[in-house]
């Protein structure tokens, strides 16, 4: 099972990564941003903040990552069948809205 990552920085946003400017909308896997699927979890490290974001992967259809300046959104889409009561997480700048977040960034670990 493959889930795409979607990616948008807003305009106003300078962004960059291993000091290339990054703008725009653009797919996951276009800068090193690949979904891991182990059991009943999906987990990506998004690279704007090094937050590893991990959430339920039942009925998980597609993530958008939305970065604001500093504020990195994790959103986690999926089949009408699996939305669940959404849960919120936020650690170091990343904030993720998924079914059971789970947020890791230097030994710190946060949960929904």
């Amino acid at each position: 099972m493959s889930i795409p990552v979607f990616v948008s920085i807003d305009p106003k946003s300078k962004v960059s990564l291993d000091g290339k400017v990054v703008e725009g909308r653009f797919m996951g896997d276009e800068i090193g941003i690949n979904v891991n699927i182990e059991g009943e979890r999906a987990t990506l490290k998004e690279p704007f903040n090094n937050v590893e974001v991990s959430m339920a992967a039942i009925g998980l259809n597609g993530i958008n990552v939305i970065v604001n300046g500093e504020q990195v959104h994790v959103l986690g889409n999926y089949e009408p069948d699996n939305i669940t009561f959404r849960a919120s997480a936020s650690l170091g700048g990343t904030i993720a809205v998924c079914n059971s977040a789970r947020l890791t960034r230097e030994g710190e670990t946060v949960r929904s």
